[in-house]
């Protein structure tokens, strides 16, 4: 099971969240999975937001699948709102009577997602374009 959402955020960006579901052995729970993609205006196709020439690109390389995941989550710039809103959705997708089993735990490190900001120097810039 699988339920994709494309945000616009506010540097002319796109993020997309694949949130992605296997149901566990018990039949009650369901393991799930993230996927963080992202697309500037530039940009045809969406790619993962650390790339060969992205600053920390070798720290994912050496992680582990979960710190990389979660490192991919923190350089896509969706907020805690977002990510929140595509967990509710695919909740109601799945429908009643299934705990959510997250193979990350992304539900510590939501806390600190803040999004993309912007400084008014930006924003005017944004404005100009």
């Amino acid at each position: 099971m699988i339920h994709e959402k494309t945000f616009i955020l506010a540097v002319g960006r796109e993020a997309k969240i694949i949130i992605s579901g296997k149901i566990q052995q018990n039949g009650k729970e369901i393991e799930v999975g993230f996927e963080f993609l992202i697309k500037d205006s530039h940009d045809q196709y969406f790619h993962s937001p650390i790339g060969l020439n992205h600053p920390q690109y070798w720290k994912l390389k050496k992680s582990k699948a979960e710190k990389a995941q979660l490192l991919q989550m923190e350089y896509s710039g969706v907020s805690r709102k977002q990510l929140n809103e595509v967990i509710r959705e695919f909740r109601h997708l799945i429908g009643p009577g299934f705990n959510l089993k997250y193979d990350v735990k992304i539900q510590d490190r939501i806390k600190t997602l803040k999004g993309i900001r912007l400084s008014t120097g930006t924003r005017r810039m944004l404005a100009a374009v």
